[in-house]
């Protein structure tokens, strides 16, 4: 980085020791950041571009955020508002995603200029979110895997999968977007949708927003109505919101359902939900019921800290992901158990 800060002024910041001086100090570190190149500036030009969107986005999303009072976590004390202390913490957040997406995304031995193609693994134990080319996310479950191109061509977007993952897909009516899961093949042109496509397993295909067609490959034709085809062996299907689709392999069976059954979908419906200074146990409380999933905690830290938030149109999984950036937490995840951890 170009500017310089020692631990000891940021671990003062947090705490709101600080004095106007290195208040000055600490939010012209923040801003070096947007200026500073160094962490990625060896790699290849296509890929320091879609950092540096990634982590311009994420600033002005936090930014934005911190502007409507959306989040703020003091520990042991009542809440005070610190804008600065957000900026740091936005500032962070988009430099650990895009570590991440480093991570994750690049081989460790740097590929050929002719290489496209990336390849995403979570093998933690946590949901982790993945920012494509385009700008739609998709959230991974861990055991997931995805494949996608580095950039999107002119006329479509392509991804390959296998486990579960959400994508929340940006529109684009001229780039059909295409997920490709074993046998399954569904279409979106902008919504959001749950695949969970695990080898062995029946494949599903959940519809939270917009409009999906599921079929199965080398069945692939245009659907010109919303409704399922009326043979019984149908291998196309339109699907609507809260509607599902799921293919048995052993069977050749593709299924439409009126009404999604799996409970864990849930999870990635958005709502609206504040806490003022609540005790953390009593937040797990009302999170549990709120999206049908058990978190808890056994580290004193953890349930002995209070939260003040707004959470504005969130899905659990953001609001997990918020959670750990602010508090300072992490958290692991089987099926509906979600576990925190604190890092201090």
């Amino acid at each position: 980085m170009k500017k310089e800060l020692s631990a000891d002024i940021l671990e003062k910041y947090f705490k709101g020791a600080c004095s106007d001086e290195e208040i000055a100090e600490v939010d012209a570190w923040y801003a070096s950041f947007e200026e500073d190149e160094d962490d990625i500036s060896a790699l290849p030009a296509d890929q320091q571009e879609i950092y540096r969107r990634l982590m311009l986005n994420n600033i002005r999303n936090n930014i934005r955020n911190t502007e409507q009072d959306n989040i703020v976590f003091i520990k042991n004390e009542r809440p005070r508002r610190f804008r600065s202390f957000i900026y740091i913490v936005s500032g962070i957040a988009a430099i650990v995603l895009v570590v991440f997406f480093i991570k994750y995304n690049v081989p460790h031995n740097p590929p050929a200029e002719n290489e496209k193609e990336i390849v995403v693994n979570n093998v933690t134990n946590t949901i982790q979110k993945v920012i494509l080319s385009d700008g739609s996310k998709v959230w991974l479950s861990p055991k997931t895997t995805l494949t996608c191109m580095r950039q999107f061509g002119p006329k479509s977007r392509q991804v390959t999968m296998t486990g579960e993952a959400f994508f929340e897909v940006v529109k684009d009516h001229a780039r059909p977007f295409s997920i490709y899961s074993g046998n399954v093949i569904t279409k979106v042109w902008g919504t959001s949708f749950r695949i969970r496509s695990f080898k062995n397993e029946i494949t599903k295909v959940d519809v939270i927003t917009g409009k999906v067609s599921v079929s199965v490959a080398g069945t692939d034709k245009k659907t010109t109505t919303d409704t399922i085809y009326k043979s019984d062996n149908a291998q196309q299907v339109m699907l609507m919101p809260n509607e599902e689709a799921t293919y048995d392999d052993q069977l050749k069976h593709l299924k439409k359902n009126q009404e999604i059954k799996d409970p864990l979908v849930s999870i990635w419906k958005k709502t609206s939900i504040s806490f003022d200074n609540t005790p953390m146990p009593e937040v797990f409380r009302i999170l549990n019921k709120k999206f049908n999933v058990h978190i808890s905690s056994e580290d004193k830290k953890v349930t002995t800290d209070y939260l003040k938030a707004d959470f504005t149109d969130e899905s659990f999984p953001a609001i997990m992901e918020i959670m750990e950036k602010t508090l300072n937490v992490t958290y692991t995840v089987n099926e509906s158990e979600f576990v925190l951890k604190s890092n201090k």
